[in-house]
Formats: C-alpha cells, structure tokens, sequence
C-alpha cells in the first residue's frame, strides 16, 4: 500500500519505521491488523486506530509513485534524505554555535583514525611523484580510458607505491597546524581526494598479482606510514574474476585495490544515515584520483563496483558490521575498453548466427 515504512521486531516489540519522516513507532497487533485491512483495499475511516496509523504517516503514498528497483533501493535514496517535519522551518542561515557546541559534545567519542592491521609489515619505497606533473590536467582527463584487455605483465613495485601514496597516502600527515593556529582541534588527515568532515572513511587493500619485488597476495596499505601489512600472503590470481562476478579479464591486471569503508569511522560524528551516502561519494572521489594517477603513469586502469560482497570481506578478514568492501580499483599493461574474451564471444555469436 506505501512504500514509505517498514516494520522491524526489537526486543520483542513491533516497531513500524517509516523511513521517510525518520519516525519510529511501537505497534501492537490490532493495529497491525488494522494496517493489513487497509493495504488490502479498505478504506480509512474516523476510528481512532485509522486516525493513529494515518498520524503516523502509514497511509501516505498509497498511490506509490514509479520506482524501477527493488524497495531495498527506495528505501536507501529516501532514508538517506534530510527531510523536515512537519511546520519545520527552514534552518536559519548561521547554524555555526550549533555544529560547535555538536563538536564539542562528542570530541570524547573520536576513535582511531590510524588504521593499522595486523600482521608482517611490508616498507613501501618512496613513492616518486615527479612524473605526475609532467602529463598537463587536461590531457590526464582527455585520455583517461577505463580498459579490459590486460596483458598479464608485471609492474615495479615503485610504480605501485607511487599510485597508493598519490590516492590514499596521508598526504598532510599530523601537520594540521592550519586548525591548531586557530584553536580548532584537528581530526582525522588528509588525503588527495576530499572526505566528509575530513573523516576519510576508506582503506585499501593491495590485491598483489604481478608486482616485481612484492608476492602475491592480500596487503593492507596504512596510508599514514606508507606501508603495508600482509593479511594474506597467497593469493590464487585466477580467484579474482570470479569474485567479480566473472568479470576475468580481471584475472591480468597486475595489481588491484579493493577499496573498503571504514563505518565506525562516521558513526560518532554522523549517526544519520545521510552518512552512508558520503561514505559513497568519498569513494567516488578516490576512484577519479586513482584513474588519473594511472593515466599520467601511463597504466591503465579498470574500477567496477561488481562483486561478491560476502566472499570478499571473507578475503579481507574485515568485520563486516563496521568495515565493508565497497568498491574495486585494477590496474596493469594493456590497452582497449573491450576485453579480448568479449571480443571472442561477439565472434563466435556471429558466426552461429550467420
């Protein structure tokens, strides 16, 4: 009948949630009956448990407006909108007291932004960053081409530290002095790409396939020392199209990076689930940095967002509650968009049907 609520049982309480007003509200079963009669056709009366499910908005959208996916996907693009309830005036224009006396409520809750996994350390070589001025903005952005035809070579080591510290490597490190000078308290570091409140909520994960001075295997990259640290040290390359849902040209990148979001990292300072949303666009940024830092490398690079979710946090050793894989960046030797498996495909069809 709306596609504007959901119902959820916590501690053994019925609790209808209507995700577009970021209401909650416990139900009992007369009034759950009630709902059902209603989204089966009856029409709303006087009584007061109409009038209580209509207050709590559980009658608004019965004529749902289009949506090409699932509800899963409405409820994600309309529980992450800011809305204003009802007769809420706009906000004034300085909200300024208000976001600092907020910081300063929660400057007890700021956790570990130095993510720093376990396992053997692994020194990254100075990454050289010379060569990323010598290709004009412009023409990095021109030529910038997502490609699928790899060519199963292997990349220096040097090569692959230059383009983790030039995306995701702290580039400011501790020295937030500009805050300090005037009396703010510095949270979080600075990358190349922006982040919402300087939270920068993603961490990468070498996938190593063909690096020269590095096996194969699962490294994470601590961005704040330049360095990695083995999660694990063997790694079938042949396993990584399958995780991308057979996507295996995959299978000749020289090297990829799942890129992860750190969630626990949002939540003390944004607990709306607007958060979610940011933690999306932080990504997005750091996929159009990596791109352009491969294409002035002269690598070429692939990202897809295509992937067994579960089977990969398994490949991670991530707690999925706080830290998901959320994006994958590849990179390697090759040239065209279209991979050569593809082009043998489109082949062979053509034949058939000729």
């Amino acid at each position: 009948m709306t596609p504007s609520i959901f119902l959820r049982v916590i501690d053994g309480r019925l609790i209808l949630w209507n995700y577009v007003r970021h209401e909650q509200f416990e139900i009992d079963l007369d009034h759950l009956r009630r709902l059902m009669q209603l989204s089966g056709g009856d029409k709303p009366t006087d009584e007061p448990a109409d009038s209580a499910l209509s207050t709590a908005g559980c009658l608004d959208d019965i004529d749902p407006p289009a949506w090409g996916w699932d509800c899963l996907s409405r409820i994600f693009h309309v529980g992450t909108q800011i809305a204003l309830r009802q007769d809420e005036a706009l906000p004034e224009e300085d909200a300024y007291r208000g976001y600092i006396e907020y910081c300063a409520s929660i400057a007890d809750k700021v956790p570990e932004f130095k993510i720093e996994r376990p396992g053997k350390v692994i020194q990254l070589p100075q990454a050289e960053l010379s060569k990323l001025g010598e290709m004009p903005l412009w023409k990095a952005l021109r030529d910038r081409q997502t490609c699928r035809a790899f060519e199963s070579k292997m990349l220096p080591l040097e090569e692959v530290a230059s383009a983790l510290w030039a995306t995701f490597g702290t580039i400011h490190g501790d020295c937030r002095h500009d805050l300090e000078a005037i009396g703010l308290m510095p949270v979080g570091y600075r990358r190349t790409s922006p982040s919402g409140g300087s939270l920068h909520p993603s961490e990468a994960y070498l996938v190593a396939m063909r690096i020269d001075g590095l096996p194969p295997g699962i490294y994470h990259y601590r961005s704040h020392k330049h360095e990695l640290s083995v999660v694990r040290d063997n790694f079938e390359t042949t396993t990584l199209g399958k995780l991308l849902c057979a996507q295996t040209f995959a299978n000749a990148l020289s090297y990829g990076i799942f890129v992860t979001s750190r969630f626990d990292k949002m939540w003390w300072k944004y607990p709306h689930s607007r958060a979610y949303r940011v933690a999306l666009l932080d990504i997005g940024c750091l996929i159009q940095t990596f791109q352009l830092v491969c294409n002035a490398r002269h690598i070429q690079s692939w990202p897809t967002g295509y992937f067994i979710d579960h089977e990969v946090n398994k490949l991670l050793d991530v707690d999925p509650d706080i830290e998901s894989a959320m994006f994958f960046l590849g990179a390697g030797i090759g040239g065209g968009a279209v991979a050569r498996e593809a082009l043998e495909t489109l082949r062979r069809f053509n034949a058939e049907v000729q």
